[in-house]
């Protein structure tokens, strides 16, 4: 195990998957703030299935698995750190998984941190968190590519959920854990808590039951191999021509962003600190409308900006909100009421769906001038459901708001477009 108390990250090679920094690149993460302390920052190890088999298979066989390593920050406020060190309840950990051409640096930028780092928002709120490079992004390892798939991508956040839990981040024991995914990595947290519904609490940004394809195509005709991308750093993986990165200067002409609630300078930094993706995680597409998502037995909210033309419903409509940049959290969902009732029917009505919209932001809210608004739901919802030391969590689960279970929840859902293509 490798740690490092440090607010700058410890490059640690792994012995295990060979050389794990593959991308010398400074992502800036984690970013430094006052009262904040990172006792793990390094590699931990991973096992990505390379094939399935079936649970049912007599005799029991063991399930193929390449090793690989993920990048891992744990950070939280060094009052919580001196809390659990005496023998205090230690802080509730919310594991953040980001998106497609990601890293941890969507949840940490170093631009303006003060104004846009979710991590330090949360910290400052008393939560830890757990911001990780997901395998093929960022410091975290890069195999075969094909490997990387959502499925795969699910089963290392549920074995860093069983780490966690166990004491192997750092020494010490988090027996609560939420997971918080944007985009691709709300689809991986998801898909995670459909298979195993081992978190707390799963909250969900940028994503839909019905992601717009339209633009998902228009997402994957910006790509070009990783081995042609003058950005990325020379690496082993870039021959691989599954690896994918966005052409520069396309990433404005998608829905990442809505223009007038983006300060410029965030451009310039998603440019030159994008990661690859896979031609692979898009497959996670499929799982929105086989019913998967109807097995999450776990709270859950979901979080879309008011201007995501990818993940928002027909002509934009599920993304209404009458709220401005100044409404607080309680607002942004009552507001915002029409995500709720267009996704409901996508879950189980144990995951107790509640969602919120944020106003003047596109695609990555949290990377737009009010991205406060979005740490603030993450943190608001958290509290009613998980609390910063997990007490609130059984009284969450035994009185939120259930309809009752019906045939329906275990078949896909078929009550709206497949697939959604009006324009918004």
């Amino acid at each position: 195990m490798i740690t490092a108390v440090l607010a700058v990250p410890a490059i640690v090679p792994s012995a295990a998957a060979g050389p794990a920094v593959e991308d010398a690149r400074d992502f800036g993460t984690p970013t430094r703030s006052s009262g904040k302390t990172c006792p793990f920052v390094g590699e931990l190890p991973v096992r990505l299935p390379a094939v399935t088999v079936p649970a049912s298979t007599v005799p029991a066989l063991p399930e193929p698995s390449v090793p690989s390593t993920i990048h891992a920050e744990l950070c939280m406020s060094e009052a919580a750190r001196a809390r659990a060190a005496a023998g205090g309840a230690p802080p509730a950990v919310l594991l953040l998984v980001h998106g497609l051409t990601y890293g941890t640096w969507y949840w940490d930028p170093p631009f303006q941190p003060g104004r846009y780092s979710t991590v330090n928002r949360l910290v400052e709120h008393g939560y830890a968190t757990l911001n990780i490079d997901r395998v093929g992004a960022g410091r975290s390892g890069h195999p075969l590519s094909a490997l990387i798939t959502p499925d795969a991508a699910a089963e290392t956040v549920h074995q860093l959920i069983t780490r966690l839990r166990g004491g192997d981040v750092g020494g010490t024991r988090y027996p609560r854990v939420g997971l918080v995914g944007h985009s691709y990595g709300t689809a991986v947290v998801w898909l995670e808590s459909a298979l195993h519904n081992d978190a707390d609490l799963v909250i969900g940004t940028g994503y839909s039951n019905r992601f717009r394809l339209e633009q998902g195509v228009n997402l994957l005709s910006t790509m070009l191999p990783a081995a042609l991308h003058p950005v990325l750093p020379p690496a082993p993986w870039k021959a691989d021509p599954g690896y994918l990165a966005s052409r520069q200067g396309t990433r404005p002409q998608l829905p990442f962003f809505h223009e007038p609630g983006t300060d410029p300078a965030m451009l310039d930094v998603d440019d030159r600190l994008q990661n690859p993706m896979t031609a692979t995680e898009p497959l996670a597409l499929s799982r929105e409308y086989d019913g998967t998502h109807k097995g999450i037995r776990i709270p859950t909210f979901l979080i879309n900006g008011r201007h995501d033309d990818f993940a928002c419903g027909p002509g934009g409509s599920s993304c209404r909100t009458t709220a401005d940049v100044h409404a607080a959290p309680e607002e942004l969902e009552r507001a915002g009421s029409a995500l709720a009732d267009y996704e409901a029917p996508g879950f189980h009505p144990h995951a107790c769906l509640r969602a919120a919209v944020i106003p003047d932001a596109g695609h990555n809210t949290a990377l737009h001038r009010n991205s406060h608004q979005t740490s603030d739901t993450i943190a608001h919802f958290a509290d009613q459901a998980l609390g910063t030391t997990g007490a609130n969590a059984a009284p969450y689960r035994a009185t939120c708001t259930a309809r009752p279970s019906t045939a329906a929840d275990t078949l896909p859902d078929l009550t709206r477009l497949i697939p959604d293509l009006l324009p918004p």
